[in-house]
């Protein structure tokens, strides 16, 4: 019997991912160099009314390849109920596949069914869709020292059937640049700005798997479970900070998956860790069962509560300065940006202060100056 490859890096869930470093010279078992490319399924039914659902395709890769993993293209996804209903995702970008918003049938469970480019086919076991209670507080602490910020989400469900949650979120804050650009120049004129170039926003997702369960309790209560914590030094907290926590109810076999997925891709880098496992989920390989497929299809709704913080805090120590000071006739033809202009006592023309643009333009930072519709 062939070995299977104990050693992949799969995108999106970054499964068994373990490097080992010799004295003398590197370890590069044929495991390793010539890992098969396996599907990874990341995405879920999102049973939410006016919702729409989204998968992704990718492949596994070989640990040593620095490329970006590829994903998989031209790919036929529906989803099947047991009673009948059957619904058709769209390609919508490379490896990505979206299905509009539906009305699911009440009691209903559901499947994925995927046919590949190359004529293999997928298809994943029926899955109950769970009903998830509202969130009831989402909260925030500051460490005593102030180093940072811990946040908190608190559910309930008063029909004790949940159980079992995964919560992930989306984080946007605000930034402002050490110098402000009030003028530009347009068409060899110099004109006030008509856009804000010195603060934006940027966003981030959830980097790491967050569940939590209630079946040792009495009642289906999590409270204060630990979100993230923001360290003070990330610069996210010195104006403005926004975190969107999403809430998903699990199966028990969708928490054991995605339990024994953190314990693998986040434990993982000491002796004393838990050695990297498998794990594979509920999807298999309809044309070759042997072939292993790597992701879980969970049915669920969405629920979702969001969270401002205004702490301002962590240091923020700039070297940025203004370089120069120009005559109306050099602002005009510099590649720097006009920072004011002002008028020295008895010049008869005003005199523009410039700055470098690394000093001055956020959008260079990757954020956007756009706020956000939901910012306030």
């Amino acid at each position: 019997m062939k070995k299977l490859p104990k050693l992949l890096y799969v995108p999106g869930l970054l499964l068994m991912s373990l490097l080992l470093h010799g004295c003398i010279e590197s370890f590069s078992p044929p495991e390793i160099t010539s890992a098969s490319s396996y599907l990874v399924v990341d995405g879920f039914l999102n049973t939410t009314p006016s919702t729409s659902s989204q998968i992704r395709l990718s492949r596994t890769q070989n640990i040593s390849e620095t490329s970006k993993p590829r994903v998989e293209q031209r790919a036929k996804i529906s989803v099947e109920g047991d009673k009948g209903s059957r619904f058709a995702f769209t390609e919508t970008q490379p490896g990505t596949y979206q299905l509009n918003a539906a009305t699911y049938r009440e009691g209903e469970k559901y499947r994925l069914r995927i046919r590949t480019s190359d004529g293999k086919e997928y298809l994943s076991a029926y899955v109950p869709a769970i009903k998830t209670p509202p969130i009831d507080s989402v909260t925030y602490q500051v460490g005593p020292d102030e180093s940072g910020v811990q946040i908190y989400v608190s559910t309930h469900d008063p029909l004790d059937k949940t159980r079992f949650y995964r919560w992930s979120f989306d984080e946007t804050w605000q930034y402002q640049m050490p110098l402000y650009s009030a003028f530009e120049v347009v068409n060899k004129e110099m004109v006030y700005r008509t856009e804000d170039i010195g603060t934006c926003w940027t966003s981030a997702k959830a980097s790491r798997i967050i569940v939590g369960s209630s079946i040792k309790l009495s009642k289906d209560i999590i409270q204060d479970a630990l979100v993230t914590f923001i360290p003070a030094g990330s610069g996210k907290l010195r104006m403005k900070y926004s975190i969107l926590v999403k809430q998903y109810g699990l199966s028990q076999e969708e928490y054991e998956y995605w339990t024994s997925l953190s314990k693998t891709t986040e434990g993982t880098g000491s002796l004393f860790d838990p050695q990297p496992a498998q794990v594979t989920g509920n999807i298999t390989c309809v044309s070759d069962p042997r072939e292993l497929v790597f992701g879980f299809f969970g049915a669920s709704s969405q629920q979702e509560k969001r969270l401002f913080i205004t702490e301002r805090l962590g240091r923020f120590i700039s070297p940025c300065e203004p370089i120069d000071t120009l005559a109306l006739g050099e602002a005009l033809q510099t590649n720097d940006l006009i920072l004011n202009e002002y008028a020295p006592p008895g010049a008869s023309n005003p005199l523009y202060v410039i700055g470098t643009a690394d000093c001055t333009d956020c959008r260079l930072l990757g954020g956007t100056n756009k706020r956000p519709d939901f910012w306030r």
